[in-house]
């Protein structure tokens, strides 16, 4: 599947594996994944206007092409990309610090995507005020989730030796 919405994306999804059941959720994992392969140079994201509408298609670089993806279950920490031109091979030593780093930035990028889903709750409840209640549980736990988050990146950082900065409240 190449050049793809979220929605075409998140339908696939629903269609072949039933543990999503919820298509919200759904659309998150899909947006979660997009934006982690994005950053790796995976996936290219391409901005298209069409009558004053905006539709973003995503499709695949050749880096993906390149790689070889190895499936791993929700929860496993397993490399999940291997270039097929390249292996490297790190010290032991530094071994640990390569997969803290990989693990850090993949929070941070789910810090981000929910504190963002936090603003933007915000921002429609402004929008629509008969929607603030449900908007407000919904921001609730947006903040429940990037305070867990939190923690994980400054625990990263702490061990790493970054410094720890303080991010901003939702």
């Amino acid at each position: 599947m190449n050049e793809f919405t979220v929605a075409e994306a998140k339908d696939v999804l629903l269609a072949n594996h039933p543990e999503f059941d919820d298509e919200v959720e759904c659309r998150k994992f899909i947006y979660r994944q997009l934006t982690r392969s994005i950053e790796k140079g995976l996936i290219k994201r391409t901005d298209c206007f069409d009558n004053g509408s905006k539709q973003v298609i995503y499709s695949k670089t050749d880096k993906l092409l390149a790689s070889s993806i190895v499936p791993v279950k929700r929860g496993t920490k397993a490399k999940k990309f291997t270039d097929s031109k390249k292996t490297l091979k790190a010290p032991e030593t530094a071994r640990y610090k390569i997969e803290l780093k990989k693990e850090l930035m993949a929070y941070e990028i789910d810090l981000n995507t929910i504190l963002e889903e936090a603003k933007e709750y915000k921002r429609l409840s402004t929008r629509f005020p008969e929607l603030k209640d449900k908007l407000q549980q919904h921001q609730s736990q947006a903040k429940a989730q990037s305070i867990k988050l939190l923690g994980k990146v400054h625990a990263l950082r702490n061990l790493l030796g970054y410094t720890v900065t303080v991010d901003q409240p939702c």
